[in-house]
């Protein structure tokens, strides 16, 4: 599905979710999502401890209804793969 909104966010337990960014699905559903180390890791400390973001992805179409959510992945890797399959809702 094209047009799409998906938001990636880093979502920690004992910290506030962090937004990695978004990006819209192309015509054959992809997307991509560019981010940098800075948006989920805060301090010197966690720059050792933290080995990538823990992603969930949020699914909305052109009106901002949202459609999907992710479960979390946890530490994310320099590029992630997803397929994701919406239903029709029929």
């Amino acid at each position: 599905m094209s047009g799409l909104i998906v938001k990636a966010f880093d979502v920690d337990l004992l910290s506030e979710d962090d937004f990695l960014g978004q990006g819209e699905t192309a015509s054959d559903g992809s997307f991509t999502i560019l981010y940098r180390q800075e948006q989920f890791v805060k301090n010197i400390l966690e720059s050792f401890t933290e080995g990538g973001p823990d992603i969930v992805l949020t699914i909305y179409d052109d009106t901002g209804h949202l459609l999907h959510t992710t479960k979390r992945r946890g530490g994310g890797a320099r590029f992630e793969k997803y397929e994701i399959t919406l239903g029709t809702g029929e």
